[in-house]
């Protein structure tokens, strides 16, 4: 028996199959958009048997290595799971493709290449499962055609495994990136770089409710690793991260990666978007599964250069060994695969770091974002971008593939004349280089615990701390945590002198040190230095250092220090009671009181760490005040932390409580990404947990007094049917989405053909009461050309997105159940058993049999046999617009 109104779908083999079409053909160069005196050329589009292609390398001499996803059939896997390999690719004199070879080894699936030590190590599927192997020409003929082991990486499959890795700039050092599912593997030194890492909850998190592994991914997540040649040690080098695709370094030797956001998480308040980051030795950058995401203001991680928004990230490099003009030699180049683009990312030195421009709106995005510091370097249609080298001859190399989509490989080169490359020249590096070099060298010098300063540093310390330079002060109270802890209980606890002459301090642990008495805002470094010093205590101290700590917070009262330091002071709180436990009571109290004096506060950050804390306190006067500001703020994604934080407290009136539960009523038609709603209702119900169980049916008619009986399912407009349209069929006719269509009828088709119910497009949809259970397809024009997106309608099981699969329990009682998961514990599997009404069955798992992936998408083949030809192409040409009815297709 099968218990879903959805299983039936999920079971049936899909009956309109994409034909056997035509040989593929990638979009021309020509079409692309570029800078002027820039040339885009299609080099090679990918046959069926090569595959999609994800990953690329260039050895010693100039030749290329290119991967493509799915497991090689040698590896174990299965042919349904694509077709994996590697090819070298041979360029002539004008970087066009001379020679195509496939590498004979049993490897594929490869999500990062490295040519290093006249070798080439892969990571990805092979005969010792999920591994980096090392490749390498065992019989002098020029072809790699030997392989060992490397380095395990187990359970570091899937796009959010284990990904690229590049060679450091001292020619040694191997570094490795991985995304935020892939555990960390055997032998991390334990004198890492990263270290005393923790998730320091203060309250208990709201699990991801669009995620079916979150509660098994724990710190660090994404993380880079550093090795060298042979893989004799392994470090820990920086994590919190989410799933980067790929690292490059600069010309200074810093090292940098374009981080991915989580899409659906638009809207809610622990959204971030993707962003630059600039990886340190122990960099911490605040990826946390669920609510737990750090914001970036904490004192002890790290800021984004600039955020991006909307996108998903993969290949990078930095322009420094191209021919490019000097604007684009020093741009970081990354590739986007959502929105089909590859950016250029103009950075400007900053202290000990570097910045960009760029106005991103917190939670709240809906289309890709660029400025003048994030330029739109190239872009164009059925152009999911993957991979990117530099060649010898000083132009790109990219590749577009990743999910099935057609592969092919590009190439990008200056043809502008010298004059036309002298306008091109970035003087912020100029300018600012003697400073920002001095900061670099200071930070280098905090990073180095072994190694005492060999000078007074006075101008670069005294700017850190007046600037609050983000990047010295995470170097100096991470090698402070590295300190003897008696050691570090006496640097935290003394007053820290900035007035007089003789320095101790975090940034400097030993005296000697001197400052001249014209110090600017002496009050402000004093101040600075002495909470991050506590922050170091509260990170790494015992239960018995926690008096210490709070007892030495209080010499800095809040109403003497700015906006950034009253941060810092209360995550230096919020730490001590996440590591070292809950303070007795006599804290409590005196906390209660100082902390209550000063909410609500006028900023959201502040409200944010201030009601998270007296939540935690057990504050008698949190509820009222959260409330108030609920209903004071505009802007729903504060409203959700204030609710959030409220599922917890415990001192509630009666009143009080209708006031919170009302609140859930006027949310049922708030538009976020795709868990922004789940997110909501699984608030609702942890806070009906809470309350005594005579007064949930009331409080929970208040949470859906607005909601109708869920209607039956939605219907198609009763159409007939037209055609069982093939690839065959539409191929030779695709070029007509291109002109002369119709958006309105193309944009009422997503809505007849009931589109809109699980997927968002141009921020409308995904209107099913189980939220939008498909991908946002705002983009899908950028990175899927025609052909592509019809293919996945004619065969949505082609290739499903592992983040939107359905999975199918057999139970021990031989009956079925098939929906999405939703939400997973140790003891109960939720899943979606009818999405377009929010239908949900809760699973034992003590009664599970079996648990599998279907191989079959909730979306239905057949979408199309009720359309005209003409109402095809509109369709297709509305998808491919962006919900831009300006877009050049719609002209007549």
């Amino acid at each position: 028996m099968v218990r879903s109104l959805f299983a039936a779908v999920l079971l049936l083999p899909a009956f309109a199959r994409a034909e056997t079409a035509p040989a593929p053909v990638s979009t021309p160069g020509e079409e692309l958009a570029v800078p002027p005196g820039f040339k885009a050329e299609l080099l090679k589009s990918a046959t069926k048997e090569e595959g999609s292609w994800i990953s690329m390398a260039i050895d010693d001499r100039g030749r290329l290595y290119i991967a493509s996803q799915g497991k090689k059939s040698g590896s174990g896997a299965t042919e349904e799971k694509g077709r994996g390999g590697l090819w070298r690719v041979t360029l002539d004199a004008q970087g066009h493709v001379a020679q195509w070879d496939k590498v004979p080894v049993p490897i594929g699936d490869a999500m990062g290449l490295l040519w290093a030590f006249n070798s080439l190590y892969v990571s990805g599927e092979g005969p010792e499962g999920r591994a980096i192997y090392r490749l390498t020409d065992s019989k002098g003929t020029d072809t790699l055609d030997s392989w060992t082991l490397f380095k395990k990486v187990p359970n570091g499959d899937g796009e959010h495994g284990v990904h690229a890795l590049v060679l450091g700039p001292d020619n040694k050092s191997i570094y490795i990136v991985h995304g935020n599912t892939t555990p960390l593997v055997e032998g991390i030194s334990a004198d890492s770089p990263y270290r005393n890492y923790a998730d320091d909850d203060l309250l208990p998190r709201v699990r991801d409710p669009g995620s079916s592994f979150g509660d098994r991914v724990k710190s660090p997540y994404g993380c880079v690793l550093k090795t060298d040649e042979k893989g004799t040690k392994w470090e820990l080098f920086a994590a919190g991260l989410r799933n980067p695709y790929d690292i490059a370094f600069n010309a200074d030797g810093e090292l940098f990666t374009y981080d991915a956001d989580s899409e659906r998480d638009v809207g809610v308040p622990w959204y971030r978007p993707t962003r630059i980051l600039h990886l340190v030795p122990g960099g911490e950058y605040g990826f946390r599964e669920d609510t737990a995401k750090w914001p970036d203001y904490y004192a002890d991680s790290l800021p984004a250069v600039v955020n991006i928004g909307l996108g998903c990230p993969t290949g990078v490099k930095f322009g420094t060994l191209s021919n490019f003009p000097d604007r684009y030699k020093k741009a970081f180049f990354v590739l986007d695969w959502t929105f089909g683009r590859i950016l250029a990312i103009h950075m400007h030195p900053k202290g000990a770091s570097y910045t960009a421009h760029n106005d991103v709106p917190p939670w709240h995005l809906a289309e890709p974002l660029k400025s003048d510091d994030v330029e739109e370097f190239l872009r164009g249609k059925g152009m999911p971008v993957t991979a990117m080298q530099f060649g010898k001859d000083g132009a790109m190399y990219f590749t577009v593939g990743g999910r099935g989509t057609q592969a092919a490989l590009y190439r990008v080169s200056w043809v502008g004349s010298d004059a036309e490359a002298a306008k091109l020249v970035d003087e912020s590096f100029s300018a600012d280089a003697t400073d920002a070099k001095a900061a670099r060298e200071f930070r280098h010098e905090l990073e180095r615990p072994a190694v005492k300063p060999t000078r007074p540093w006075v101008e670069e310390r005294t700017r850190a701390a007046e600037q609050f330079d983000r990047f010295v002060y995470f170097a100096a109270r991470a090698r402070a945590e590295q300190m003897p802890l008696e050691d570090l209980r006496k640097l935290a606890l003394q007053d820290p002198n900035v007035r007089e002459t003789e320095v101790s301090s975090l940034v400097f642990p030993t005296p000697g040190r001197y400052v001249p008495t014209d110090v600017r805002n002496a009050a402000r470094v004093r101040a600075l230095d002495g909470l991050m010093g506590l922050l170091a205590l509260a990170r790494v101290g015992n239960k018995e250092d926690q008096v210490l700590v709070l007892n030495a917070v209080g010499k800095y009262p809040l109403d003497s220090l700015d906006e950034e330091l009253k941060l810092v002071k209360l995550r230096v709180i919020e730490v001590s009671f996440a590591r070292q436990g809950r303070p007795s009571t006599e804290f409590v109290q005196m906390a209660v009181e100082k902390l209550g004096r000063h909410y609500p506060a006028k900023s959201f950050p502040l409200n944010r760490e201030l009601c998270e804390l007296l939540v935690y306190l057990g504050a008698p006067d949190v509820v009222e005040k959260s409330l108030a500001l609920m209903d004071k703020t505009e802007d729903p994604a504060e409203q959700i932390w204030f609710a959030l934080c409220l599922r917890e407290a415990t001192d509630w009136a009666p009143a009080q409580r209708e006031r919170y539960f009302s609140w859930f009523s006027k949310m049922q038609d708030y538009h976020g990404g795709g868990t922004a709603k789940k997110y909501i209702l699984r608030i609702r119900d942890q806070a009906l947990e809470k309350v005594p169980e005579a007064d949930r049916p009331a409080l929970l008619a208040l949470a859906e007094k607005t909601v109708e009986k869920p209607p039956s399912a939605p219907l198609m407009p009763a159409r007939p049917f037209v055609k069982n349209w093939t690839m065959t069929d539409l191929e030779p006719v695709l070029a007509g989405a291109n002109k002369g269509r119709d958006f309105a009828r193309g944009k009422r088709l997503f809505g007849d053909l009931l589109c809109a119910q699980c997927h968002t497009f141009a921020g409308l949809g995904g209107l099913a009461k189980g939220g939008a259970v498909g991908p946002d397809l705002t983009a899908v024009g950028s990175r899927f050309g025609g052909r592509d997106i019809i293919n996945k309608i004619l065969d949505p099981s082609r290739a499903i997105n592992e983040q939107y699969a359905s999975f199918l329990f057999t139970m021990k009682d031989h009956s079925m159940v098939a929906g999405q998961i939703t939400d997973e514990n140790h003891f109960l599997v939720t899943v979606i058993v009818d999405p377009f009404n929010g239908t949900k069955e809760n699973i034992p798992k003590n009664g599970i049999a079996k648990r599998e992936m279907s191989p079959v998408s909730l979306m239905p083949p057949g979408l199309l046999n009720t359309l005209t030809q003409d109402e095809v192409l509109d369709l297709l040409a509305y998808l491919q617009s962006a919900g831009n009815e300006k877009a050049p297709a719609f002209s007549k």
